[in-house]
């Protein structure tokens, strides 16, 4: 079995991590500033300082993350200048995407963030399909856009070629700061590792504003950990936490106490609408929710524990609430559906036990009694847990 960590936040900000195989709390080192969020998968650690910014950590491994930028040459055959730069008005840029719709020049080509850096200049792909192309890249056509081919052709009226250049993240095992913030954020939430496959690396990522919008990060992957863009997911009112499983569940807790659940999410789809689920306890409300593959945990105002039984990707929302033992403050599901809590009496981690695939809501709470990093003995007070 792989090893994995539970990553935890304890009340002075200070991160540490938890291994399988590990017998301490690690303090994270590297994280120079007050942290009040984590969450994890397993190539990577998001969190949210206490300035409300986000910071993304992504552990090195033998595999580097490199991504490839790629632009196209374009020309037209006139019989005074033979293949040149000078095309038809009608015709696509001079330097564009394969579509020959957006307009790509070399020189507009910049590194997404400080924690990139080119690996080399551009140069011609020589390959068109896995077969070597003719001289200097070029392959041949009639007209755009048309099929290309290795071969010229007395009919061959256009060429293009393709030019690459790679770029490499260098910020491994470190906390980057993630500058382009659309509102600052209070919560967030990572998963969607099992929605597919492809590609490589794919996460889905969830905050919440300060002003209870939500948003999802677009493009996350292993060739691109910080992803693309953020999408605002207007929700039906101001919400305050939300949990993300490794499927596609997604739950979200209210200003008032009621829950919400993302329906019809994909692989490329994080947004269809919300439905609303009633709160375990109407009369005190949820403070939070913790989404597994097929489990809901939630925790009400008077730091109640509920679980949410009859939840799959088939019916999101399930079918009912079942009163658990024990008083949390906070609550969250990792791998396989084992669930951790933090009480609310004196900020223990927690850790259910018997939670098996027939038995999803477990059996007993144990507290989590190990030395943290630099002490001899300490119970693990903390202020956020996630275990991916």
């Amino acid at each position: 079995m792989p090893v994995s960590l539970l990553w935890a936040v304890d009340v002075y900000g200070r991160v540490y991590s938890l291994s399988t195989v590990g017998q301490q709390w690690e303090h994270c080192r590297n994280a120079h500033m007050e942290f009040k969020r984590v969450t994890a998968a397993q190539q990577c650690c998001w969190g949210i300082a206490c300035d409300s910014s986000i910071y993304l950590n992504v552990h090195a491994s033998d595999l580097p993350v490199r991504y490839q930028e790629d632009t196209y040459e374009n020309q037209r055959w006139n019989p005074v200048d033979g293949f040149s730069e000078r095309l038809l008005p009608s015709d696509r840029w001079q330097w564009s995407d394969i579509t020959g719709l957006q307009h790509q020049p070399i020189a507009s080509f910049q590194l997404p963030s400080s924690s990139w850096e080119w690996e080399g200049d551009w140069f011609v792909d020589e390959n068109l399909d896995g077969e070597p192309t003719e001289k200097e890249g070029w392959t041949y056509a009639m007209d755009f856009p048309a099929t290309y081919t290795n071969d010229k052709k007395w009919n061959s009226c256009v060429r293009r070629r393709r030019w690459l250049r790679y770029r490499r993240y260098k910020a491994m095992d470190t906390w980057a700061k993630q500058t382009t913030l659309p509102d600052p954020f209070s919560d967030i939430s990572c998963g969607g590792w099992e929605i597919s496959e492809e590609p490589r690396g794919r996460l889905s990522l969830w905050a919440v504003s300060l002003q209870g919008k939500v948003w999802f990060r677009e493009g996350i992957s292993h060739q691109n950990p910080e992803g693309s863009s953020w999408v605002e997911v207007p929700p039906p009112g101001e919400v305050v936490q939300i949990s993300c499983g490794p499927g596609d569940l997604v739950w979200a807790v209210l200003w008032e106490g009621h829950l919400i659940v993302r329906e019809g999410i994909s692989r490329d789809c994080p947004r269809t609408s919300w439905a609303e689920v009633e709160s375990p306890s109407p009369e005190v409300g949820a403070i939070h929710v913790a989404v597994g593959m097929n489990v809901v945990w939630a925790v009400t105002k008077d730091n109640t524990v509920w679980f949410r039984r009859g939840v799959n990707s088939h019916n999101p929302c399930g079918s009912g609430w079942i009163n658990m033992v024990g008083e949390m403050i906070m609550i969250n599901v990792g791998l396989n559906d084992q669930v951790w809590a933090i009480s609310c009496e004196d900020r223990v981690v927690y850790f259910r036990q018997g939670v098996t695939s027939s038995e999803l809501s477990g059996k007993t709470w144990k507290a989590i009694s190990v030395p943290r990093d630099g002490e001899r003995s300490h119970s693990s007070a903390s202020a956020n847990s996630q275990h991916r």
